[in-house]
């Protein structure tokens, strides 16, 4: 197996928190148990994708080992090119090989091909994964429950959300949710300080992350990780008529893009509240409190209609608003905070 292919999440080494629920799935499986439908939900970040991805290799592997596909039959080569022809993906961009970056909804034209696709006779198993399924359209969700409610033998569908909330209760019934919960603080800490290599580190981007593993693995890479505290002081000096708004936004343009500033803007505020209401901050590498010290003044109103808009006005910049545009009036309104 090439060190290219070793990468795709198919055949990633199994995470730790993950033991559990491996040896459960598998063990259905080899009682001929396994459900029909699967759902692998919570939070983004504590990898119920690369734990999907683990299974449907294994589940279509032609030698399948304890702890995972072999990486060498003719499945496993079929899936590292992107062409096994008994695995559905919708979206089609969820696919680990595929090079699309922006992910869609599924809808219902989506939803009647794989019911197509599931009265098809396959090799043996034959599975279905639909990514983000807390994004169906609601024709797409009352499709899907037909098929649910009708299993083909042979054929399993594994739902993957980050929002289990917004599927239909009906879809959420006719399931079984993988048990892929909460990470524990203690497992959590020891594989991310391992990563990173620094335990005080592994602690603050765990926290910055809310518990979410993976995501606090990337976030020291983050191109606002290190722009924390510039960003305190930009505002406050904004706040005191020290600076224009004019200036500041120019320069921050030149410093990230829009999404970025967008999430450091979130982060940061809602720790300035937190502050404010006598609580410690989150930023433990920060003197945030000496940093805001006559920061007193702040209306927690002003500050959510300000977040509200700044989701409106990230969603206008993905829709091809200028950033610029979007980056003035960011700036704008964070001098009335």
């Amino acid at each position: 197996m090439s060190e290219q292919s070793q990468q795709l999440p198919y055949f990633a080494p199994l995470l730790p928190w993950q033991n559990k629920a491996w040896e459960q799935m598998v063990g259905q499986f080899d009682d001929g148990k396994l459900p029909h439908g699967l759902l692998a939900c919570g939070m983004a970040g504590i990898g119920k994708r690369e734990f999907v991805w683990r299974f449907v290799a294994w589940l279509l592997c032609q030698n399948k080992g304890e702890q995972g596909a072999c990486g060498a039959c003719d499945s496993c080569h079929w899936l590292m090119a992107g062409t096994h022809p008994d695995v559905m993906v919708l979206p089609s961009e969820s696919l680990p090989t595929s090079d699309e970056s922006e992910r869609s909804s599924i809808k219902i034209d989506d939803v009647r091909a794989l019911q197509e696709y599931s009265h098809v006779k396959g090799h043996g198993v034959r599975l279905i994964v639909l990514d983000n399924a807390d994004m169906l359209t609601i024709g797409a969700s009352n499709a899907l429950l037909k098929t649910l409610e009708e299993p083909r033998a042979g054929v399993h569908l594994i739902l993957i959300s980050d929002n289990p909330a917004k599927l239909m209760p009906t879809i959420k019934s006719r399931v079984q949710a993988l048990p892929l919960g909460a990470v524990a603080h203690d497992v959590a800490l020891a594989y991310v300080g391992g990563v990173l290599g620094d335990e005080n580190l592994a602690r603050l981007a765990l926290t910055l992350a809310d518990g979410a593993v993976l995501k606090a693995i990337e976030l020291p890479k983050a191109v606002w990780f290190d722009k924390r505290a510039l960003w305190l002081k930009t505002w406050l000096t904004l706040r005191h008529g020290e600076r224009s708004a004019v200036s500041a936004s120019d320069y921050w343009q030149g410093v990230m893009s829009f999404g970025d500033f967008a999430v450091l803007t979130r982060l940061m505020l809602m720790d300035v509240v937190r502050v404010g209401l006598g609580l410690d901050s989150i930023h433990s590498d920060m003197d945030v409190a000496g940093l805001i010290n006559g920061a007193d003044n702040l209306s927690l109103d002003k500050v959510e209609n300000f977040l509200a808009s700044l989701d409106d006005m990230a969603v206008a910049v993905g829709q091809n608003v200028q950033e610029k545009m979007a980056y003035d009036e960011l700036f704008c309104r964070l001098v009335d905070l």
